[in-house]
């Protein structure tokens, strides 16, 4: 008894000591391996991000929003989803994920589908069952079988050779062998029943190799579909053997099949074997091209100009960068697409076609008053002021002192500005801490709020307003896609926003911004009288403190009270930034 005591104490005295050697190293703030346990100290202020993606089990990991990267090659992704991006690199490949040429034909089953019937071009062969029906002077009804002499034995006429015959040729040669023993009174009919059925071996590179019926005239397209196609990791579209008792009878290019329509006739024997051999060296093909394709080819013979052509460049094309391993290194070139020709493909080799010629003459629209046409071709690095004399319009009733640009390239930044902070606003959610169940219940009913504004931000686009007023724009040069705006004279302003009638008013001199939103009913309980904006015919925006003009548009964006979500501060803002590009009030809630 006192071993078993000993032993009990020498067991709780080990228990203890590891409790307080880990409440102790809770206490310094170290776990047992050296890694810092942190827990939120206030919650009032926020944990640098950087903080909690070093800690690979601090608390509630952030998830951050999946986006593909803005430009540059994925150096670095780590447990927390955080990247590294080098904006000028060579952008990453596209082929992982791209098929092999040639697999779109098994994604069809009716295309490899078997006929419906015997074909009347079908050759009569051993095996085969024939109905025969004879009335009149002699009566005979029965269904015989071809035998391996190629005959049908019809009764006191004896064999009759049907054996390579067509099935339409089949009626006429047993009615004429009837006619030579029975000339007068006797009528014949006869009907092919079905072919012989036979097995054929599937093997090679294919997903299910086997032994599959099916019948002579079956295609070798059938018989793989039935096999489940050829596997796209390893198998071959260029180099399948139909073997015959050890002898290769027919070789298959199904490259051949898709471009030209070439398919060997095959006419099947029992126990053939359909053989599809190892995948080829491979080329990847992507871009401006109609068949973004795994391609096969022959290190031997193929070039880049044959590869060129089975995947279709568009007339864009102009270049195309090559990626891949040249003795042991990565290599990288871009080429006009005319010395393809000459390319001698490696295998891995990654080819991406794009569209690189600049165009000579670029494209400018008009939108407005204009009483002419509404594009122009001018040649590249045309001016404003020569597009402006083309434009015919009625000084009556445009407003010249208020044209302005609409430009792709400034949407296509005021996009990417709103992205990013759509972006921080879902990360703010995310990366919160939440640590009691009250807390986690707002969370998750922020996350809901934010995701439904999110939805509405992005159904709208920026206009790429380019304002002009206040600067000599016939000196502007202009890009490609610029829409020249020619606003109408208007006598009336426009109120939106957060006001309880959102209307249209005629203008009036010399009358404050709050005097036309008091027209429109005043603000709803959600306006804020401190966020005004108001967009003039000219494209600029002010803050409501100037006279306001005819054609101008007031917008009163929302206000964020001390009784909703804190995050929805940060919606205010998003929605501030919208307005400016998309001249549209969106909703907070």
């Amino acid at each position: 008894m006192r071993i078993w005591g000993a032993i009990f104490a020498a067991m709780l005295l080990t228990a203890l000591g590891a409790e307080a050697l880990y409440a102790q190293s809770s206490v310094g703030g170290q776990s047992s391996n050296d890694a810092p346990l942190r827990a939120p100290q206030n919650l009032s202020e926020p944990e640098p991000l950087g903080d909690i993606f070093e800690d690979p089990r601090g608390y509630e990991q952030p998830q951050p929003m999946q986006q593909s990267p803005s430009g540059g090659d994925l150096l670095l992704r780590e447990q927390s989803g955080s990247r590294t991006d080098i904006p000028n690199a060579i952008p990453p490949s596209t082929a992982i994920g791209l098929q092999p040429f040639g697999s779109q034909i098994f994604t069809n089953s009716g295309l490899v589908d078997r006929s419906v019937g015997v074909n009347p071009d079908y050759r009569v062969a051993q095996g085969d069952r024939i109905a025969v029906r004879m009335w009149g002077a002699r009566t005979f009804d029965s269904i015989l079988v071809v035998d391996i002499q190629g005959n049908i034995f019809l009764p006191e006429i004896g064999p009759v050779q049907v054996e390579g015959i067509t099935n339409s040729q089949l009626a006429q040669r047993v009615r004429s062998s009837v006619a030579s023993v029975f000339t007068d009174n006797v009528k014949v009919y006869t009907n092919l029943l079905g072919t012989q059925p036979l097995g054929v071996f599937v093997t090679g590179s294919v997903p299910f190799p086997g032994r599959y019926p099916g019948s002579k005239d079956d295609s070798v397209l059938y018989y793989l579909a039935r096999a489940g196609g050829i596997d796209a990791e390893s198998g071959s579209f260029r180099n399948i053997r139909v073997v015959r008792r050890g002898a290769t009878v027919a070789t298959i290019d199904l490259y051949k099949f898709l471009t030209d329509g070439e398919m060997p006739a095959v006419r099947f024997s029992d126990n053939d074997s359909i053989v599809v051999g190892s995948q080829m060296p491979t080329v990847a093909i992507s871009g401006d091209v109609r068949n973004e394709y795994l391609y096969e080819f022959d290190p031997a013979r193929s070039t880049g100009g044959e590869l060129i052509t089975l995947a279709q460049a568009r007339p864009s094309a102009s270049h195309a960068l090559i990626r891949g391993i040249r003795d042991g290194k990565q290599f990288n070139t871009y080429v006009p697409l005319s010395q393809m020709a000459t390319y001698k493909p490696t295998d891995g080799d990654s080819i991406v076609i794009e569209a690189d010629r600049e165009s000579e003459t670029i494209v400018i629209k008009v939108d407005g008053n204009d009483m002419g046409p509404s594009a122009f071709a001018v040649p590249r690095a045309t001016r404003l002021g020569a597009v402006a004399q083309l434009v015919e319009i009625d000084p009556s009733l445009a407003d010249i002192d208020s044209i302005y640009l609409r430009r792709q390239s400034v949407a296509l930044r005021q996009q990417q500005a709103i992205e990013q902070a759509l972006y921080e606003l879902q990360r703010s959610v995310l990366t919160d801490n939440s640590i009691s169940t009250t807390d986690s219940a707002i969370r998750v009913q922020e996350a809901a709020l934010v995701e439904r504004f999110v939805s509405q931000v992005r159904a709208v686009r920026p206009e790429g307003r380019v304002v002009l007023a206040g600067a000599d724009w016939r000196d502007m040069l202009l890009e490609d896609g610029d829409e020249i705006v020619i606003p109408k004279k208007s006598d009336v302003v426009v109120i939106s926003g957060e006001v309880k009638l959102p209307q249209t008013v005629l203008w009036e001199n010399r009358r404050s911004v709050r005097s036309y939103i008091e027209d429109a009913g005043g603000l709803s309980n959600r306006g804020d009288a401190g966020r005004i904006l108001v967009l003039r015919n000219d494209g600029s925006v002010h803050d409501g403190s100037k006279s306001i003009r005819k054609g101008d548009h007031i917008m009163v964006l929302p206000a964020a009270n001390q009784k909703t979500f804190a995050v929805v501060r940060d919606i205010i803002e998003v929605i501030y930034r919208v307005a400016l590009s998309t001249a549209v009030v969106l909703s907070a809630n």
